[in-house]
């Protein structure tokens, strides 16, 4: 319960200002990297990039890392998954062990085709799995990992908008049980080292 509360406080925290601006400062003692039993992940069912159906249980007997973002977002995201593909990078050989994951928060514009194409940026993790689905399941998956998203108009036009959300990594065991959570201030060395445990 204590580690709980420690996760549900950081995420409070760390709540980012959106995928175009800086969050405004906020009052912390240093990068927050939580690990232990909380409520974290659960039931889903998505599309993977192929337009495969995918639950939380196709990935059990491997760990796996889980970002929420959307290929619209033009630098959060991004940054995140090349953050996520240096951490795999300093694990070597043992990066296939693990299973890098994206889910989409713009289910309405991030169709199967477009996520198999954004996954093969240059810098994201080499065996990266997309997934999306209808707003509905998206909405499950984001309420099952406790994502902030929050879709922002950035004009007249419906289609003109972009998502504020979280940017946070998160690792699950080989169970599909929360493991850790890591942030932009977390150094690749620092992700892969706490990783390679899980992966034994």
């Amino acid at each position: 319960m204590k580690h709980a509360l420690i996760f549900t406080a950081a995420l409070s925290a760390l709540i980012l200002g959106g995928c175009n601006a800086e969050p405004k400062p906020v009052a912390q003692s240093g990068p927050v990297t939580s690990r232990g039993d909380a409520n974290v992940g659960g039931p889903y069912t998505l599309v993977n990039q192929d337009g495969e159906t995918v639950t939380q249980a196709s990935f059990v007997g491997t760990p796996h890392l889980v970002f929420f973002g959307f290929t619209y977002c033009p630098d959060v995201c991004p940054m995140g998954l090349q953050q996520m593909g240096a951490a795999l990078d300093e694990l070597g050989k043992d990066k296939t062990k693990i299973q890098p994951i994206l889910i989409s928060l713009d289910p309405e514009r991030d169709t199967p085709e477009l996520m198999a194409q954004y996954i093969t940026a240059n810098g994201f993790p080499e065996n990266l799995i997309g997934l999306t689905g209808t707003p509905e399941q998206v909405d499950v998956a984001v309420k099952a990992y406790r994502v902030y998203a929050k879709k922002v108009s950035l004009g007249e036009d419906v289609d003109d908008y972009t998502i504020d959300h979280t940017s946070y990594i998160y690792l699950m065991d080989k169970n599909g049980k929360y493991a850790a959570v890591f942030t932009k201030h977390d150094s690749p060395e620092t992700i892969a080292a706490q990783i390679k445990p899980y992966l034994k």
